[in-house]
């Protein structure tokens, strides 16, 4: 332990020397905060005020690589860590927000620049930001709506009846139907398919499945009608999104 000691004394010594500060503690606490609760606006203004630089001294990240890209791989993941596990105590459903940080870490370790892992993060954050804005929404439901979503969110790759939620809260299929309309704005079935869609693009966009295994695991009846339906919701091909959304991120990607 003394010796650990002795390489933090010397370590903080030549960061004074460096004139190299960590940014304050509470800026941590705000930008996690902001996260957490879907505060977009909020998070855009911290960007705003302190922009993300490709050098450590620059941006009071720290340093924990010598290798700048690698240093600032290994910053993302701490990020996503964190803020995973903000979200999830906020609210977000832990399997849903696993799974997000999961394609996001995998995505940076194909990343080889700086600006590249930088993209990666933002749209990360604004990912989990837009997740929190929907929890937070999800909360002024009815516990029986809640439930259906919760159990809808969790079972994407199932087959989900109306008669089946019906039985899982105990109401008439008829009037969750009517209950589920007047709160969400949405069909049961509308909101199925909106949710495996954009699952769907998560996908597509993260990863190289194929549109088959895809359509498949996302119980749509076959790949043609999963493109002609994703088609129709986004307005392009499933393969164009991929394409586009893609190289937001890098040619490696």
């Amino acid at each position: 332990m003394s010796k650990e000691r002795d390489q933090l004394a010397y370590q903080m010594y030549l960061q004074r020397e460096d004139y190299f500060f960590h940014q304050p503690y509470h800026n941590e606490i705000d930008f996690y905060d902001a996260v957490a609760q879907g505060d977009i606006a909020f998070i855009e203004d911290l960007k705003r005020n302190y922009p993300v630089s490709s050098q450590p001294e620059e941006n009071g990240k720290g340093r924990l690589s010598e290798d700048p890209v690698r240093n600032e791989r290994y910053h993302f993941v701490v990020n996503a860590a964190i803020i995973t596990r903000k979200c999830i105590e906020a609210g977000l459903m832990q399997e849903e927000a696993f799974t997000l940080s999961d394609l996001y870490i995998q995505t940076a370790d194909t990343l080889y620049t700086i600006s590249e892992l930088q993209k990666l993060n933002d749209a990360m954050v604004l990912d989990f930001a837009k997740l929190m804005q929907i929890v937070r929404k999800n909360k002024s439901y009815s516990n029986h709506i809640r439930y259906c979503i919760k159990y809808i969110h969790e079972n994407l790759h199932t087959k989900i009846t109306i008669p089946k939620l019906a039985e899982k809260t105990e109401l008439n299929a008829s009037y969750l139907s009517t209950l589920f309309k007047k709160e969400t704005g949405m069909t049961i079935h509308a909101y199925i398919q909106k949710k495996r869609l954009e699952t769907a693009a998560n996908i597509l966009s993260r990863t190289d499945h194929s549109c088959s295994a895809i359509a498949q695991s996302l119980c749509f009846s076959s790949q043609s009608h999963f493109i002609q339906t994703f088609q129709k919701f986004y307005g392009i091909t499933p393969g164009e999104y991929r394409r586009t959304h893609a190289q937001n991120f890098s040619k490696h990607s």
